[in-house]
């Protein structure tokens, strides 16, 4: 019996060593991985070029919203300079901001008279809690903010500037955060600096 044991069936003979195993099992993950990576890279490749399209169509409905009929330069680094109203050679700015906000990012655009009263602000993208965080994108919240100026504050931190949503106070604190942001960049900007 220990001698049948000691001999090899020829099944036994064509298996390969453990090692070789794992190494062929180890190639043909990294093969479905570089096809998995090329698709990706391809769809991204595709899709790029319409997805920063969708992006500025966005960003010009946004300044529409704030100035209605207006004429914005090409925005440099989220800065824009925008010729408003019936007289087109009256002055405005349109900042566009960032800050985090409850779920990630929150983009926006903020419009600024020539003095740099805001006219008015305008959400782009966010990815605030639905029926509650996201509340900060309706317009009678955003509203608050035309015709004012300067750093602005809110309710919740003992402000008087800016009334929060209640039980959505990171997000209204996002907003208040990017549109602040906005309004330090115009400044420095109106007082001769990089708008940047």
């Amino acid at each position: 019996m220990t001698g049948e044991m000691a001999m090899k069936t020829p099944e036994q003979k064509k298996q390969p060593a453990a090692w070789v195993s794992v190494l062929l099992i180890g190639l043909r993950l990294l093969l479905i991985c570089a096809v998995v990576a090329g698709i990706i890279s391809f769809v991204y490749a595709v899709t790029k070029p319409k997805a920063e399209a969708n992006l500025k169509a966005t960003k010009d409905a946004a300044i529409s919203e704030i100035f209605g009929a207006s004429d914005a330069s090409d925005g440099k680094d989220g800065f824009y300079t925008v010729r408003y109203g019936e007289n087109l050679a009256a002055t405005g700015y349109c900042v566009e901001s960032v800050a985090g906000g409850f779920g990630g990012d929150l983009t926006l655009m903020v419009g600024f008279d020539a003095k740099g009263k805001i006219l008015g602000v305008s959400i782009v993208s966010h990815s605030e809690t639905p029926g509650l965080g996201a509340r900060v994108n309706d317009a009678n919240y955003l509203s608050q903010y035309a015709g004012k100026s300067g750093a602005l504050t809110i309710d919740k931190d003992g402000g008087t500037d800016i009334d929060a949503i209640s039980g959505a106070t990171i997000s209204s604190r996002a907003v208040l955060s990017a549109v602040n942001k906005a309004t330090e960049r115009l400044q420095t900007y109106l007082a001769g600096g990089n708008a940047q």
